[in-house]
């Protein structure tokens, strides 16, 4: 279906070449001694389904997200919660984290952007029942009040530039199945749910509506057909297919871009895994890792319940799925690497976990409902997390290094919390406190960068293009406002430079499509490179 309303086209061949200065702060000192593992550390935050045990639709849990909301420059978290309370914690950069407890509760989707663009980070949060909340952090406490024009009640959400005005715009997609439960069919007489754009305009939102129903996840902005802008794709959970949409000057064009995905999306994420300049899409579902007799055991009960049998005509499959585009067309690779099946999958993402200059995949699993999983002890399917280790884009091993929790995670992102150039992964599990892997492998070097547009209403430059050249490989990375599963992400970019002291050049390609180029940037620093023209 193509929907109405001003998008914008391909980028020009012809964009300008922006100035810009940059400043370069070394990494901390390691205050750690070296090892090769990540160090588990527990906060109090304790996600909660319902007090007398957690039910379906509860168990999908609630997001997290990471930014620097009181503007020191570390980057604080704030976690979700459905029965409990959401709460920050405010990072004084060394691993110390002070709570900022809220009354904020049913939260599904976070992320930390500036929505109005006055310099000054935002929480934004979606809710099961009711409309999205923007919070402000002012000394020591956060208000949160309702998001103008906003009216329904949404689970995944993303932001983007997607008109080209310089504002972020918000995508928003609805959990039908879970509002069909709880309202009946009143919730179809009022309007019913789907995915929705919401531009920002000089006085708040102009919605349009994209599609009229969805059980929506994970929502993502890959350059589908490689024309250079970012398009829509949404993931769907209970068989409902995914839906994509191309980006085009007369509106959003729906497409059906991939011959096989997956039946639950549960998460995605778009990344380059293989250093070619063009990245490749990650989507998680449910499949074990293991097929003995016990595993299956286990599982089989419930997935009867909750899959149905192929069909010819159907590309949904209960696994894993990596797009990669090849001979200009997108093909599922995740079988031949062996990234089908990392359990009950929910945030899997990539970064780059030794610094060895190609980016790692980390899965967090698990699964708990006391109706669902009533023939289980403690109605759960307890699995270790999963970390497959990239070997320079030819394969992925599973590997350990301290990360195969079995805490039922949900919500995940990775994230610099103590400036030391690697990358830690912060988790917010159901029925379980939220924790914090510190990383603490002493392997290889990195370059953290953060871009800058001052009095600009998309300051951090969310939707910005990087590409450097360190070690003889190119690398890619964007500027996102979150992946994965009910995941904000920070605005700072990270990449892992092996053995390489400095990156040769930098290649920036600004939300507005404007270009820079940046020579000689010293590794082992977190560099601020600011627009100034």
């Amino acid at each position: 279906m193509a929907c109405s309303g001003a998008q914008n086209g391909a980028i020009s061949p012809a964009a300008p070449v922006v100035t810009t200065t940059s400043n370069s702060v070394p990494f901390s000192a390691q205050a750690t001694p070296c090892g090769t593992n990540f160090v588990r550390h527990e906060l109090p935050h304790l996600t909660i389904g319902e007090p007398a045990g957690t039910y379906v639709y509860a168990s999908n849990g609630s997001g997290l997200a990471v930014g620097d909301v009181d503007g020191d420059g570390n980057e604080d978290v704030v976690f979700g919660n459905i029965a409990g309370t959401t709460t920050l914690y405010l990072n004084d950069g060394q691993m110390h984290f002070t709570p900022v407890t809220t009354d904020l509760r049913d939260v599904r989707s976070l992320a930390i952007v500036d929505t109005d663009g006055d310099g000054k980070l935002e929480i934004v949060a979606t809710q099961r029942f009711r409309r999205p909340v923007i919070g402000q952090y002012s000394n020591g406490t956060i208000t949160f009040s309702d998001m103008p024009d906003v009216y329904s009640s949404f689970y995944a959400m993303n932001w983007q530039d997607l008109n080209a005005d310089g504002k972020l715009d918000a995508v928003f997609g609805t959990y039908d199945t879970e509002q069909l439960q709880n309202q009946g069919l009143i919730f179809n007489e009022r309007g019913g749910g789907g995915v929705f754009v919401y531009y920002r305009t000089s006085d708040g939102y102009r919605g349009e509506r994209l599609n009229q129903q969805a059980d929506a996840l994970a929502i993502a902005f890959p350059d589908i057909n490689h024309d250079g802008v970012k398009d829509i794709l949404v993931g769907n959970d209970f068989n409902r297919r995914d839906m994509a949409w191309l980006a085009s000057p007369t509106g959003w064009q729906s497409v059906e871009p991939f011959w096989q995905t997956t039946e639950n999306t549960m998460s995605i994420d778009v990344a380059d895994v293989f250093n070619t300049g063009t990245n490749a899409i990650f989507a998680t579902d449910m499949k074990p890792y293991d097929q003995d007799v016990k595993t299956m055991a286990e599982w089989l009960p419930a997935m009867k319940k909750l899959t149905r049998p192929l069909t010819a005509d159907d590309p949904q499959f209960t696994e894993n799925t990596l797009q990669v585009w090849q001979y200009n067309r997108w093909q599922n690779q995740a079988y031949n690497l062996q990234i089908d099946a990392s359990g009950w999958s929910w945030s899997g993402k990539f970064g780059d976990l030794d610094n060895d200059g190609w980016q790692d995949l980390y899965v967090v699993n698990g699964m708990v409902a006391k109706d669902l999983l009533s023939y289980l002890p403690k109605n759960q399917i307890d699995e270790p997390d999963m970390l497959f280790v990239n070997h320079a884009g030819q394969s992925f091993t599973r590997e350990d290094w301290g990360l195969s929790d079995s805490g039922s995670g949900r919500a995940m992102t990775m994230v610099d919390l103590n400036h030391d150039g690697r990358l830690d992964v912060v988790v917010n599990p159901m029925d379980g406190h939220a924790a914090i892997y510190e990383n603490q492998r002493c392997a290889g070097n990195s370059l953290e960068l953060r871009l800058s547009q001052p009095n600009h209403p998309n300051p951090t430059a969310i939707g910005a293009n990087v590409r450097i050249t360190a070690t003889g490989l190119n690398m890619m990375r964007d500027v996102r406002a979150a992946s994965g599963y009910l995941s904000g992400e920070g605005a700072t970019i990270h990449f892992g430079i092996g053995s390489a002291t400095t990156v040769s050049n930098i290649k920036i390609t600004w939300p507005d499509g404007a270009i820079s180029h940046i020579d000689s940037i010293p590794g082992n620093t977190l560099t601020t490179i600011t627009r100034t023209e």
